[in-house]
């Protein structure tokens, strides 16, 4: 958020960055820093300098970014109004107009004049050190750009020629959420990071507190509210899932009750043609197995009875004039390729005849095979 300044005093924005307060207003000192407790030092010094007790001052400061200096700035109560102070809004800084103008410090030893509707205001640098030495803030009805430069040049010690700019572009910022960035124009920015805001307000250290605990509440309200949105955005990001899910279910069973008579009609299919190829490969070959059989019976031996017992196995009973042929016939079977085994049994003399009884195992894919070459 960015927006102007207000240069007066009493100004009362409703949705500024900061309030920029008349530097007039206040004393200012650069004070060198020994150790890291920046505010320690700084409140020791200004109570050492101030002709008031601490309670009855509004006071802030700014560090270079080395931490080896402080400007440190002060005003009493009173000079602001109740009106005034009440004006100032909670979410604001409210600082010295100053400020904006800390970011454009010279080469070298330099003096900057910006030039308002309202006032003149002045700062000195010294050729070391970030933060300026010297600041005068007057009425433009009290002096002159030119009997100001000459003012501060003597307040801040430096040489007559000291080199002496003027900006009259108008004071802006930009706060966001880790700094507030201060410039005047195209000029350089000066920027107060998170920690350095409540250095550089005014206001009392209880209120600041009391603001921080605001904040942090209200950015755990908003992370809070952040979480909630996902939830139900994840939520509903789910619900649309699953009705889409639930939508398509429905159309793929209505699509597959639509074909299933066409369904019923693949599968009679299909199965028929199972039972057909099982009918084919499975079902028994009694003729070829009884031919391969009878292509080797002797001249003796006589067929009785022929039993087809599973696909590939008959049972043959037979009578011979001649005993020895059993043998035969049993060896000749054997040595067929097509022939898996022969079991014999029951085997009978009776008068001039021998009867027995034949297990042959054939194989089935040989037994195809040679119904195919047929």
């Amino acid at each position: 958020m960015s927006s102007l300044f207000s240069r007066k005093p009493t100004s009362k924005p409703s949705r500024t960055s900061a309030v920029l307060l008349a530097g007039n207003r206040f004393f200012t000192r650069t004070i060198s820093l020994e150790t890291a407790d920046a505010s320690a030092e700084v409140a020791l010094a200004m109570e050492a300098l101030s002709p008031f007790p601490a309670e009855h001052m509004l006071m802030g400061f700014v560090t270079s970014a080395d931490g080896k200096q402080a400007l440190a700035y002060a005003a009493h109560r009173r000079r602001f109004t109740t009106e005034e102070s009440f004006a100032w809004p909670d979410h604001c800084q409210v600082i010295p107009e100053f400020l904006t103008l800390c970011g454009q410090r010279p080469e070298k030893s330099g003096v900057l004049i910006h030039v308002g509707d309202e006032r003149l205001t002045a700062l000195a640098w010294a050729d070391t050190g970030a933060l300026p030495i010297a600041v005068l803030c007057v009425n433009r009805d009290e002096t002159q750009v030119d009997a100001l430069a000459a003012e501060i040049i003597a307040r801040a010690g430096l040489a007559d020629d000291t080199t002496v700019r003027t900006l009259n572009e108008p004071l802006q910022a930009e706060l966001t959420e880790s700094q507030l960035t201060l410039h005047c124009g195209e000029g350089a920015p000066y920027i107060l990071n998170k920690s350095q805001l409540d250095q550089a307000d005014i206001r009392d250290a209880d209120f600041l507190a009391e603001r921080r605990k605001k904040e942090q509440f209200n950015h755990f309200l908003w992370n809070a509210a952040r979480v909630a949105m996902l939830v139900l955005a994840v939520s509903l990001l789910l619900e649309i899932g699953a009705g889409f899910i639930t939508w398509r279910a429905n159309e793929l069973r209505t699509s597959t009750e639509a074909r299933r008579p066409l369904i019923q009609e693949i599968e009679s299919a299909q199965a028929l043609s199972a039972r057909i190829t099982d009918l084919s490969t499975q079902a028994p070959l009694p003729l070829e197995m009884l031919s391969l059989a009878n292509q080797q019976r002797p001249a003796t031996v006589d067929f009785q009875r022929i039993n087809c017992k599973t696909n590939n196995a008959i049972e043959v009973e037979a009578r011979t004039s001649n005993a020895s042929d059993i043998t035969t016939f049993e060896r000749a079977l054997k040595e067929l390729p097509e022939v898996i085994s022969v079991a014999s049994r029951d085997i009978r003399a009776r008068d001039t005849l021998t009867t027995f009884t034949f297990t042959i195992t054939f194989k089935p894919e040989a037994l195809r095979a040679a119904k195919r070459k047929k």
